[in-house]
């Protein structure tokens, strides 16, 4: 045991977290001492919660995120404020924000020079496809897409082969962005691919998220990266200190591809995810490959995060690549991405429209649904409305404590009209949202407060393509396999299940 406990607190996890515990000590006995022989210490910690507060309050932030806040540090006023100060505010450093705007500007001039009558083609979706992608192009730039063929994947154990026949097939770069990377069998065989084609002379370059591959990738598998020519970069990389931008992750599931093929969806490299372990019983996740002119977008998202974390110069136009013509392409495509160093909550106000403009159905499969305001009134609206609003969560939870929180979310969704079903084989993990046979979205952002506001995100909004319909059947068949909660399920639990329900979502922003 004491051997364990010695090898855990050598590795970088274990040195950041006892860094942590011994500052928080510090903070806390220090202040404690101070007042003890300073009575007016206490005072002055005291007010500055109660400013913090007011500060909170004149916020344009989330009112779920204010309340949060406010009853944690008016519980412990002393220390309440400090700990907000150190990882509660939403904030991006002024010089993250400043080459995120570089980045947009540069993508912006590329896509009015190349892809100017790209943006027109938007006039030809129906009037409800062209408020939301008006709303998406007018938020931040980003384009619809014609020329694209999607293929819709339904499980990670089909996904996984395709997007090693198109790594092995690099000619020109790969370029890939994921939340979590773990050893085993699939990134054994994603390592082995990208190193091939770096000593083939492809540009490979990875993103891994420096929380989500903390315990999972190990140093050695970076180093043989490197050594092979696979250049490696982490998101927001954690430090043995404060930090107020920790829950700021990367969450974004990319590859790239020379230029003409993407991949985004709920898929992380990770064995689990094409079920070659058991961890939650079945595992169901979604993914989409783009081959035709939308790469560009996805291209582009790689690129401007490269640019922020290497601090290098990036020449967009050096990876444009044009596409062929995709005869049997149908629909359009528009990439976004959102994350807290924008204002907009881009994917969260994609996801209203799409829920709201619905006029016969709404499905969506979710792992977490911790619902804010805006987007729980939505729901019950269009179910009020008689619009089929169906949304699948898993059965076997990954993190018990959320799932008691999403538990919560349920009753007012059921008494609305909103039928809620559990994935009885496992865990599903996919994240997307499908309407009407005509719009739907896939990516990688959860139905939660830390996917809404904290962490970065991508995904794509469909409009009347083939997929859709895939997408659609594939749903169909998963409630087949799936239990549909009731009202009197959801409310007929112990008094201490509802008091930890009501706390948890209390706590609900900050999960």
């Amino acid at each position: 045991m004491l051997g364990k406990l010695l090898k855990l607190m050598s590795t970088k996890a274990g040195i950041t977290v006892f860094s942590l515990l011994i500052q928080i000590a510090i903070v806390v006995v220090g202040v404690l001492f101070a007042a003890t022989y300073f009575w007016w210490i206490w005072l002055v910690f005291q007010f500055l919660s109660f400013c913090i507060c007011i500060y909170i309050i004149s916020r344009d932030i989330n009112p779920s995120y204010k309340l949060t806040w406010c009853v944690l540090i008016l519980l412990v006023p002393a220390f309440g404020g400090l700990v907000y100060l150190f990882i509660g505010r939403q904030h991006t450093p002024r010089r993250v924000r400043k080459r995120l705007k570089e980045a947009g500007n540069a993508t912006q001039v590329l896509f009015n020079i190349t892809n100017a009558e790209l943006i027109n083609r938007r006039k030809s979706l129906n009037p409800t496809g062209s408020v939301l992608a008006d709303l998406v192009l007018r938020s931040a730039s980003y384009p619809v897409y014609g020329n694209t063929d999607t293929q819709y994947f339904s499980l990670g154990d089909d996904f996984f082969p395709a997007l090693l026949r198109d790594i092995r097939a690099a000619e020109k770069f790969v370029f890939m962005e994921y939340f979590i990377i773990d050893r085993g069998e699939i990134w054994s065989e994603i390592c082995e691919a990208l190193i091939d084609r770096a000593q083939h002379g492809v540009d490979v370059k990875i993103i891994y998220d420096d929380v989500g591959s903390m315990f999972t990738l190990p140093k050695r598998s970076i180093k043989q990266l490197k050594a092979s020519g696979v250049q490696c970069l982490p998101f927001n990389r954690i430090t043995p200190s404060f930090d107020m931008r920790l829950n700021n992750r990367s969450h974004r599931k990319i590859t790239v591809i020379d230029g003409t093929v993407a991949y985004t969806g709920g898929n992380n490299l990770a064995d689990e995810y094409a079920n070659k372990v058991e961890r939650f019983g079945h595992w169901k996740d979604t993914h989409m490959r783009f081959s035709g002119d939308a790469a560009w977008s996805f291209t582009v998202m790689f690129l401007a995060f490269w640019r922020i974390l290497s601090r290098q110069e990036i020449k967009y136009i050096d990876y444009f690549q044009p596409t062929p013509e995709h005869s049997g392409a149908s629909g359009y495509i528009q990439p976004l991405s959102s994350g807290p160093g924008r204002d907009d909550h881009l994917i969260q106000s994609a996801f209203i429209n799409l829920i709201s403009s619905a006029k016969r159905y709404v499905y969506i499969t979710t792992p977490y649904l911790i619902l804010d305001n805006e987007i729980q009134t939505a729901l019950v609206h269009a179910a009020l409305s008689g619009i089929d609003v169906r949304i699948v969560i898993p059965h076997k939870p990954d993190k018990r404590t959320v799932y008691l929180a999403t538990k919560s979310f349920v009753p007012v969704l059921i008494k609305a009209g909103v039928k809620v079903y559990t994935y009885t084989p496992g865990f599903i993990h996919a994240k997307m949202m499908i309407v009407d046979d005509e719009r739907a979205f896939i990516g990688s952002c959860n139905m939660d407060y830390r996917s809404f506001y904290l962490h970065y995100e991508c995904g794509a909004l469909l409009y009347n393509t083939d997929s859709i319909h895939d997408m659609k059947a594939d749903f169909t068949e998963t409630l087949k396999t799936s239990h549909e909660l009731t009202h009197d399920e959801v409310e007929n639990v112990t008094v201490f299940t509802r008091l930890a329900r009501s706390i948890l979502r209390l706590m609900a922003p900050m999960m």
